[in-house]
């Protein structure tokens, strides 16, 4: 009985706990609620990272995808990047630390580079929170909320904008600077957490293109070292 009653409550507070949290994330408006979203994925111990790419055009040069470990302190990276580089097209590893980068494509170790010379942006500073990902959020213009969405196991509150091309191409090196892209968040209606990003416009002349960065919050730290 003395269990049964213990278990109630327990169910009762969390009950009360997620209805606070929706209730609080209801009453914000659509900025207040990316902002706070940005603030907890930023204090994250790690996070993981995708980045996904639709109707690029088949010349294109660059960055196709993603897939791997984030820190925002320092900003870092460790993953694999799915790349055209000189022509061949294919997966390469990546481990970046600030503004360092090393990669191994078609090599036994990892070598320095500068992720610039292959039209890609530097993976670690995707993490840095006064220029990359997370910063997009003080650069949208005309933010409104549009109702929610599922994603996997989650529900997405759903808020969207518009971003200058220069903000987009100085996040990942491609896009018309002179354009104006589309841009979609996607927060978590328990915990409020940033969990996607979509950018759709013109990444390429003559296409308009979309790419999807999806992160999510690690509750421990992952160790990205230097090779």
């Amino acid at each position: 009985m003395v269990a049964a009653v213990a278990t109630a409550v327990a169910l009762g507070a969390s009950a009360c706990t997620g209805g606070e949290e929706q209730a609080k994330a209801k009453g914000q408006t659509p900025a207040e609620l990316l902002s706070s979203a940005r603030t907890t994925l930023e204090t994250s111990p790690s996070v993981s990272f995708t980045l996904e790419s639709a109707n690029l055009p088949g010349k294109a040069v660059g960055i196709s995808g993603a897939k791997g470990t984030g820190r925002f302190t320092p900003p870092s990276f460790k993953g694999t990047l799915n790349a055209t580089i000189s022509g061949v097209t294919g997966t390469v590893d990546v481990i970046a630390i600030d503004k360092q980068v090393w990669m191994k494509f078609f090599t036994p170790d990892y070598n320095p580079i500068n992720p610039a010379d292959y039209g890609a942006p530097n993976p670690a500073q995707l993490f840095d929170t006064k220029t990359g990902i997370t910063s997009l959020v003080d650069k949208t213009q005309g933010v409104q909320k549009e109702g929610t969405v599922r994603d996997g196991a989650d529900v997405l509150a759903t808020v969207k904008g518009t971003l200058p091309g220069s903000a987009v191409a100085d996040l990942l090196v491609v896009g018309d600077r002179a354009a104006t892209f589309g841009v979609s968040y996607g927060i978590t209606d328990r915990g409020g957490e940033l969990r996607r990003v979509v950018l759709t416009g013109p990444f390429y002349k003559g296409a308009t293109s979309t790419y999807t960065l999806r992160l999510k919050r690690l509750d421990q730290p992952v160790e990205i070292t230097r090779p």
